[in-house]
């Protein structure tokens, strides 16, 4: 029975061999005893690599809204999300925002055939908790009034920060709405002649930044 060697007698002892070998014997030695084992070791490494990587260089999205009704450019996209985040200082700077474009309808008339199948789809989103905020047209927002998923912005209108802004009821009389001004409109990249409305949606996941948004999106984030 071989005595039992540990890590470096076993690393000497290879070391013997390999010097008493050719070059020929060296290779077919290495081939069979150690290629798969380096192969493994060595695809674990990427694999780790791989995955901190990903990890590191991803940005975990702690902000979520969406527009109905219009559309905004790129560099409003921009304003609304990096932006926003950046506002929030260096402790957000692995984080992000975002913001979902594609809930767009022109008017409800002009896509009666599919309106049906759109708002199922879009209220779906916001009470699974999608986003935190949505931007409306008026006619967006007066056809979406009587749901039940709009957060109360009575707080806002009480305070004297946000009294020169037009405020908008939901179905159960609590301001629901805030109809956007010309130079906020601006901002986000809406050139239209629309009435646009901010509201706020019920979520179960980071309201927390709700009143550092609507500072955001209203003051420029000045306190």
């Amino acid at each position: 029975m071989d005595e039992k060697l540990s890590l470096k007698e076993r690393y000497n002892k290879e070391k013997e061999k390999f010097r008493n070998m050719d070059s020929a014997a060296r290779s077919r030695y290495f081939k069979d005893y150690y290629l798969i084992p380096c192969l493994l070791i060595l695809g674990a490494i990427i694999a780790i690599s791989w995955f901190s990587c990903d990890v590191f260089s991803s940005k975990k999205t702690v902000y979520s809204g969406a527009t109905v009704g219009f559309l905004i450019t790129d560099e409003g996209n921009e304003y609304l999300t990096t932006g926003f985040i950046n506002s929030l200082g260096k402790s957000y700077k692995r984080k992000k925002a975002e913001l979902s474009r594609d809930t767009v309808m022109t008017t409800y008339e002009e896509a009666k055939s599919d309106s049906q199948s759109f708002e199922l789809a879009f209220t779906s989103q916001v009470t699974t908790g999608m986003f935190q905020y949505v931007l409306f047209t008026r006619s967006a927002f007066d056809h979406y009034a009587g749901y039940d998923f709009f957060m109360s912005l009575d707080e806002y209108l009480d305070s004297g920060k946000y009294a020169s802004l037009d405020f908008l009821s939901g179905a159960d009389g609590k301001a629901a709405g805030i109809v956007l001004p010309d130079k906020v409109k601006k901002n986000i990249g809406y050139n239209g002649e629309d009435d646009i409305v901010f509201t706020l949606v019920y979520s179960d996941e980071h309201t927390s930044l709700n009143p550092d948004f609507i500072d955001y999106l209203f003051n420029g984030g000045d306190v």
